[in-house]
């Protein structure tokens, strides 16, 4: 089984639309996931009693049992399990990294926005656990590719010597509109650019998980 948590210090970065969206690509693409809420908010868990479908299956728990429900859910078959976290607690954070094989931060690509994730890109230095930087909310690309904010977001991340997805998810209400019935990108329209971009998003993670 692998996990992957997505982890983020400062709130408003689309830490669990991402969760949630990963959760069912990975779902739609024949796996048997796990999606597991330690934010206190919930925000995840309200999403999915909303769903109609019965997969991807969610575990509402904290960051103290979270050693215990990734052991059951190995045992119980679960090939992919990811982590909607919680935002400023540290202590959280530590222990989804600990846990995971890969640790997706998304951060939007204002300048405060990419300042914010030094707290966590330290404590993935001190853990050695592999990770990558999802540029997420950017402005979509025009015709001559990704605008300069992104850009510039991308040469100002180098400084974190992580790598940064190639894939930077854009800002489209598609991505919250599908979330409303308890649907994902994927699920409300396949063929929007939002999807799109979803999906070559979720194959590069894939590649890299070797699922």
């Amino acid at each position: 089984m692998k996990t992957i948590s997505l982890i983020a210090q400062k709130g408003g970065t689309g830490k669990t639309t991402l969760s949630i969206h990963l959760a069912v690509q990975a779902t739609l693409d024949g796996l048997n996931v796990l999606l597991v809420d330690i934010d206190p908010q919930a925000s995840a868990s309200a999403w999915w009693r909303r769903r109609q479908a019965d997969k991807p299956e969610l575990v509402l728990s904290d960051g103290e049992q979270l050693e215990n429900v990734l052991s059951s859910a190995g045992k119980r078959g679960y090939q992919l399990t990811v982590i909607d976290s919680a935002p400023h607690n540290s202590a959280a954070a530590k222990k989804c990294a600990s846990l995971s094989d890969l640790i997706l931060i998304p951060t939007r690509p204002a300048i405060l926005d990419l300042d914010a994730i030094g707290a966590t890109t330290q404590l993935v230095d001190k853990l050695g656990t592999a990770a990558s930087i999802v540029l997420n909310a950017c402005p979509p690309p025009t015709r001559f590719g990704e605008p300069h904010i992104v850009k510039e977001a991308r040469e100002a991340l180098e400084v974190y010597n992580l790598p940064v997805c190639d894939t930077a998810l854009s800002q489209r209400a598609a991505f919250s509109h599908a979330l409303i019935d308890g649907r994902s990108i994927a699920e409300y329209d396949q063929k929007s650019k939002a999807a799109q971009e979803m999906n070559t998003l979720w194959d590069s993670i894939k590649r890299d998980l070797a699922l």
